[in-house]
């Protein structure tokens, strides 16, 4: 089909799966991925549903080793991760822990979550990176190349993997050029800009800051790439160390950077905190009194940005990470946040590394036995929930709580839809709705408590704790 020196980029999905397999060794996928997976929301939206959602999955050999390979089709949707994308992801993942491929590949053009279908969306969204980093802790590498610009919540799911590159060209990042110019002004970063949008996102700026790898747009240096990439992975759990430390050495340069003040506890926490102690200096991590219980603290009117996942991480690595806690652990996860940073300076770190990185935390001591539970005490809100609260298997919630994939406006500018129509639907709209009955409603909550009673957590901690 191609010399060995031919673009990537110059072929449709499919196609490039096959370019870079060995010749002939194209197959189907396992038989629960090969059907077809059109998505039953968007017709609502005047758009029609696309039989693959938007992700190519195969089996192939590249030199001989058997891998698993998905090609998001930036053409449909911007490649925008809807809910039957992501549950062919997870499928995908937890078929390869099964099978125990060489690799699993993933070539990725995604604007990020599709806020056409949020709730669900992000439900599948979170259990995808889960799935990829267990997938990860059992043996199994996994790849991210950005063969086009990777975005949102589909950047976090790239960084979670053990190597991501990027092809020449490409841009990356958690929050987009409009959404950091809509919410901190042009001052901060001007989206029409394409030069500084470039020295902040592009493939080169990230490459030359060591944030991501930087490949040739060739199949011969993708390749290459990919078969360097499989022998020399490490162990997930000294991966995940050596990854925390790379990410402390780039925030050290910034003034304040790892010393993070004690922000008050959230009024809706203070009676189930008051019978807890802080085990770090600065709270992010807090010990119940006389239990084998833990909270993390939830950030309340605060974002989470690079220094506070960096700092909790610290906390959780120390704490409960390569058999420091007891046997019986439980670990509670609040979630109550403002939604993930998003600034100029979180983007020139690379956030999505410092959020992938807490979910890679969080599967590492759920691969050594610590039990989790996330409570959601406040609001859920974009990259803050479902890379933290989120990546628990139960997740409890208080009735009057929220879950916000993103805020209305952004939605309606993003989608392309009427902003009235989208505020209407955020109430009572099971696919766009705030309240947290729409998302119980697609499976993502186990239970709607009504308070956070100290003793009734405790209850649930010692429940699961003997499950």
């Amino acid at each position: 089909m191609c010399t060995a020196g031919t673009s990537l980029t110059a072929f449709p999905p499919e196609d490039r799966i096959a370019v870079l397999a060995d010749a002939g060794s194209v197959g189907p996928p396992p038989t629960a991925l090969a059907a077809a997976r059109p998505s039953p929301h968007v017709a609502r939206w005047g758009i029609d549903a696309q039989d693959d959602d938007g992700i190519v999955i195969a089996r192939a050999t590249i030199r001989h080793a058997p891998v698993f390979i998905a090609a998001q089709d930036e053409r449909y949707l911007g490649g925008t991760i809807g809910a039957s994308h992501g549950e062919a992801l997870v499928g995908l993942f937890e078929r390869a822990r099964i099978e125990h491929p060489a690799a699993v590949i993933l070539l990725m053009a995604s604007g990020g979550l599709r806020l056409h279908e949020a709730n669900p969306a992000e439900l599948m969204l979170a259990r995808a990176l889960s799935a990829l980093l267990d997938l990860r802790a059992a043996g199994v590498p996994v790849l991210a190349l950005g063969v086009g610009d990777v975005f949102g919540g589909a950047s976090v799911l790239a960084c979670a993997a053990d190597r991501v590159a990027l092809l020449p060209g490409v841009r990356f990042g958690l929050s987009g050029p409009v959404v950091i110019e809509t919410a901190r002004g042009r001052d901060e970063l001007d989206a029409g800009d394409s030069a500084a949008v470039a020295r902040l996102y592009g493939a080169e700026a990230r490459s030359a800051a060591g944030h991501i790898e930087i490949v040739a747009d060739t199949i011969a240096a993708v390749r290459e790439w990919i078969a360097d990439a499989v022998v020399t992975r490490a162990p997930f759990a000294a991966a995940t160390r050596a990854m925390h430390a790379r990410l402390a050495a780039r925030l050290a340069p910034v003034a304040g950077a790892c010393t993070m003040p004690f922000v008050p506890l959230p009024w809706a926490v203070k009676t189930l905190f008051a019978g807890a102690e802080p085990v770090d200096g600065a709270g992010w991590l807090w010990r119940m009194k006389g239990a084998n219980v833990w909270l993390t603290r939830p950030f309340g009117v605060g974002s989470f940005g690079p220094r506070e996942a960096h700092a909790l991480d610290a906390a959780l690595l120390a704490q409960l990470a390569g058999g420091a806690a007891p046997g019986d652990a439980v670990l509670i996860l609040v979630g109550d946040s403002t939604g993930h940073e998003a600034s100029r300076a979180a983007e020139a770190v690379c956030i999505s590394q410092y959020l992938a990185h807490h979910a890679a935390v969080i599967a590492l001591l759920r691969d050594e036995g610590v039990r989790k539970l996330g409570l959601l005490t406040g609001v859920g809100h974009s990259g803050a929930f479902f890379c933290n609260a989120l990546q628990t298997r139960l997740l409890y919630a208080l009735p009057e709580t929220c879950v916000v994939a993103m805020d209305p406006a952004a939605i309606a500018r993003v989608t392309r839809q009427d902003p009235g129509r989208v505020g209407a639907l955020v109430e009572d709209d099971p696919l766009l709705g705030h309240p947290v009955r729409h998302f119980a409603g697609w499976g993502g909550v186990t239970e709607i408590l009504p308070d956070a009673d100290a003793a009734r957590v405790l209850a649930l901690a010692a429940r699961h704790a003997a499950s």
